[in-house]
């Protein structure tokens, strides 16, 4: 593995710990390894399909993954709105907002093995594996650029008149882990199914929605380009008038291991994931069922539906809160005022919480329950040159957050021997056109990607490595 795709996996994988530890994915799969018949990675998305040979992952090498997707911001943005910082001013630049769209949507994900093994037994294949995942996503409406650029003196601005509302900002964050009993049965010559029972052991959950924001002034004399950043003070002495901000939102949060810090006056100012005190915050169950079906000796279907189940989370581990903005007045008679606005308005993270006021609900407990983001896959095969090429159509229908997901992914893959599998595939939908995958599997190394990185401007990519160690003899030998 080369050092630029080291370099592109682990900051992948810093995005989906960036996630995690600030609070802001996609499934844990692959496409182009569907149609690879020595890939054991084809059993995440259907159970049904099994690897012609048995394998033990190890904790960590066995399987580590992460995949962005955004609708319009590139990977480096995405980072930077993740990080939330105070003086970001990402979105300062033309090229950020014109290639914003009215509601922008970005996710993210992680997951690696903690232990699986699988193995042949009969004409049954069978896995137990243990994994931890963490998605993500977040849906940011243009018009929340529009104001903290407008806040800067980007545009010209009439803040006698000045009136902006925002609304359907969403934010959350779930992570839990994963463990798993499958089996993968032949009933006869032309149909196999199987199916996969999971017991989920949540981590933690978190969904902020901010239904509307408001942002008025009613200031007179003040320039078009006012920096409320860098406010001059003879310019605020000179000035009249009013500006107020007013929120509706709510936080619902239920983590061991995240620290909701409130300050004196019980407004949410911070949040702070600590490792060490992770923990079981909720429990709850899941089922993959999946079927393949051999049409000719050259033609053959699959279907599969993944993640059917739900999360339950303890009222011990939740915690709820809600805006209260009722005070956040301000005018130019009080002059201690408006540098408070200032401050807030100006600030550079797409999560401010001194905008939010979130309030801490101590009257509300009460446990949560939450459903997975079920995945829907359907699969046509053809075998060719004695069976060492197939060309292979996928479809694929994540019913997520924030909007459902369908991808068509076309394969060539090419099996010259039991230790070699190699695949290509374009997948036109997400990415426009404009990505292409790509996957290797040599004896147990496995390295593969649906949307190839190709920079920092892309808006989808992922990867997945492993290292398998290879159990009992190819399936094709024992018969």
């Amino acid at each position: 593995m080369n050092q630029r795709f080291r370099g592109i996996c682990a900051r992948m994988a810093a995005l989906a710990l960036l996630a995690l530890t600030t609070s802001v994915a996609w499934g844990q799969f692959l496409r182009t390894s569907y149609f690879m018949e020595g890939s054991q990675y084809r059993l995440q998305l259907n159970p049904a399909l099994a690897p012609s040979r048995g394998f033990v992952h190890l904790p960590s090498i066995g399987h580590v993954q992460a995949t962005f997707h955004s609708n319009s911001m590139g990977f480096d943005d995405v980072i930077d709105m993740i990080d939330n910082r105070d003086d970001a001013d990402y979105f300062t630049g033309d090229r950020f907002y014109n290639n914003l769209v009215d509601v922008n949507n970005a996710t993210v994900n992680a997951g690696t093995d903690l232990l699986s093994v699988g193995w042949w037994s009969g004409k049954g294949f069978w896995t137990l594996s243990a994994g931890l995942k963490v998605d993500g996503y977040a849906t940011v409406p243009r018009e929340w650029f529009s104001f903290m650029r407008d806040m800067k003196g980007i545009e010209p601005v009439d803040f006698s008149n000045y009136t902006r509302q925002i609304g359907n900002e969403e934010l959350s964050i779930n992570a839990y882990t994963e463990i798993a009993v499958g089996y993968t049965r032949q009933l006869n010559s032309w149909l196999t199914i199987g199916g996969r029972v999971k017991g989920l052991l949540g981590m933690g959950n978190m969904k902020l929605k901010v239904r509307d924001a408001v942002i008025e002034t009613r200031i007179e004399d003040l320039p078009a380009d006012f920096n409320w950043n860098n406010p001059d003070p003879m310019q605020l002495v000179g000035c009249r008038g009013t500006a107020l901000f007013d929120v509706d939102a709510d936080l619902e949060c239920s983590f061991e291991g995240l620290e909701l810090r409130y300050n004196s006056d019980n407004y949410l100012d911070d949040m702070k994931f600590e490792p060490k005190h992770a923990g079981v915050a909720g429990c709850g169950a899941a089922v993959d069922l999946g079927m393949a079906f051999q049409v000719t000796e050259a033609l053959s279907l699959s279907a599969a539906v993944n993640d059917l189940g739900f999360i339950h989370w303890s009222k011990g581990c939740t915690q709820y809160a809600h805006s209260n903005t009722a005070d956040m007045r301000f005018s130019t008679d009080k002059p201690s005022e408006l540098p408070y606005f200032a401050h807030v308005v100006t600030s550079g993270k797409a999560l401010n919480l001194d905008m939010l006021r979130l309030e801490r609900d101590e009257q509300t407990v009460k446990s949560r329950r939450t459903s997975l983001a079920s995945t829907l896959a359907l699969g046509g095969e053809y075998k060719v040159a004695n069976d060492k090429l197939r060309l292979g159509v996928l479809y694929t229908n994540r019913f997520a957050k924030p909007r459902n997901e369908s991808e068509f992914t076309m394969s060539v893959n090419y099996h010259p021997s039991s230790l070699v599998d190699l695949a290509v595939s374009y997948s036109p939908v997400l990415c426009d056109g404009k990505s292409f995958g790509v996957a290797v599997k040599v004896g147990p190394l496995f390295v593969g990607s649906d949307y190839v990185f190709l920079d920092k401007n892309t808006r989808c990519c992922n990867a997945l490595v492993g290292l398998s160690i290879p159990l009992g003899k190819n399936k094709t030998q024992d018969d």
